[in-house]
């Protein structure tokens, strides 16, 4: 239990620190790429501002005919196109290291493509490459035609990042370089994932001995209570003892009686539950504790099946058992043993009257699955995790029938200390089964 209360600890932590850190570093990386095309499509802006004569337009309008169209120098830009603005967002150098190219769109070619539905003609028909080097042409044209065909003003496509607009009263699309940018946006995403991911193994390599310090109270007060318990119930072997060799002597010197019989009734439950609370103290305490060993699954199921043969014959019920022959597990051979008893004494006590109950057992890689089925009046049908908790009565007819609430938690203990699970459910609302895994 400690374990895996460190284990949850470590998980929980780590699940905080990185969603902190998905967060942090999300929220940078996606700010540093809208920055990113915030500023491409400004010196798109500014292409199209200067008619695609961006090298020569030096943030200088004071030269006439520079531009037409889309607000450029000539007519001192066009509306909301601050020049001194663009200079300070963009910098000096801007009008010289923009690398970008121009696609012109043929309107009567667009008119003849929904005309004619020819889906092979290209919109695209021009394109300037003066002030780019790493794209031809035929590359230039189709970047255009899809760009165009997209519908969407502004996008990136194919490492550039391209604008819808008009150039000498012409349909147009600008095409500005992004690679660079964006290679740097790649390499920062990159090592910010990197150092987050280095972040995150450095916490989890500090938060492991961490953890131990964190439960240390919880595990210093569990061992005091399996302490406690552990004493009470060898302290209260003596005690019952004596009642039972009390009561033996009242019955030889007054003969047999019912107040007897109750008083060695009661010492039988009260030895049976001291009995189970130093089994559910010992699985409790896990590995530290256990004798792992392999042992012979087969043979162990069977004896402790016929230990309870008489028991079923007595209340007419009827006792299956299906056992895989030759099967071998690993584990503490004496837990498992108190398990199978635990879960064949359940089955045969809250059976309905003439019930059968059936057993069955088989083993992969020293791995054990053990399941115990047993018809019932009624039950609710579903899983039953309910039933593993201590001293868990579901009425007061399972209060009746002489156990104490408190067999199945421990098997679940031992199942727990044997990294395993167990599980109880109803198909049909007319029968239970338990399966045990270790």
């Amino acid at each position: 239990m400690i374990r895996q209360l460190r284990r949850k600890f470590v998980i929980v932590a780590l699940a905080s620190v990185a969603l902190v850190l998905l967060v942090i570093v999300g929220g940078i990386n996606i700010a540093n790429f809208i920055s990113v095309t915030s500023r491409q499509d400004a010196r798109a802006d500014l292409v199209a501002a200067t008619d695609g004569q961006l090298s020569e337009f030096g943030w200088d309008f004071g030269n006439p005919g520079a531009g037409k169209g889309h607000g450029g120098p000539a007519d001192g830009g066009g509306e909301g196109f601050d020049p001194g603005q663009m200079r300070r967002d963009l910098g000096e150098e801007t009008p010289f290291d923009t690398r970008y190219f121009i696609v012109w769109i043929d309107d009567d070619a667009d008119d003849d493509l929904d005309d004619d539905e020819d889906e092979d003609e290209f919109l695209a028909v021009a394109a300037d490459l003066s002030h780019i080097a790493a794209i031809d042409a035929v590359e230039a044209l189709e970047l255009g035609e899809k760009a165009w065909n997209s519908g969407r003003e502004r996008g990136t496509l194919g490492g550039y990042r391209f604008l819808r607009c008009e150039i000498d009263d012409e349909d147009a699309i600008v095409f500005v370089d992004i690679s660079r940018d964006m290679s740097s946006f790649s390499s920062f995403a990159i090592a910010s994932a990197v150092a987050s991911l280095v972040g995150l193994m450095a916490v989890a390599a500090i938060l492991v001995p961490v953890s131990a310090v964190v439960v240390r109270p919880i595990e210093e007060s569990q061992e005091r209570q399996r302490r406690f318990v552990t004493d009470a119930s060898h302290e209260l072997k003596t005690p019952l003892a004596i009642i039972s060799s009390s009561a033996d002597v009242i019955e030889i010197v007054n003969g047999e009686s019912e107040w007897v019989d109750s008083i060695r009734h009661q010492v039988t439950r009260l030895s049976d539950l001291t009995s189970k609370l130093v089994t559910l103290t010992k699985a409790e305490e896990g590995t530290a504790t256990m004798k792992v060993a392999d042992y012979n699954l087969t043979a162990l199921v069977e004896e402790v099946s016929g230990e309870f043969e008489p028991v079923a014959v007595a209340n007419e019920k009827k006792l299956t058992v299906r056992v895989v022959p030759a099967q071998t597990a690993r584990g503490d051979k004496t837990l498992v043993r108190q398990a199978v008893s635990l879960l064949l004494d359940n089955a045969l006590k809250h059976s309905d009257d003439g019930g059968e109950v059936r057993i069955g057992a088989e083993s992969r890689r020293g791995h054990a699955r053990i399941s115990v089925w047993n018809t019932v009046d009624e039950i609710e049908a579903g899983d039953h995790p309910e039933f593993f908790e201590r001293f868990y009565r579901a009425d007061a007819a399972r209060s009746s029938s002489g156990g104490h609430g408190i067999g199945l938690a421990v098997v679940a203990a031992i199942a727990e200390a044997h990294g395993g699970s167990v599980s109880a459910h109803s198909s049909d609302g007319h029968s239970l089964e338990i399966t045990l895994t270790l």
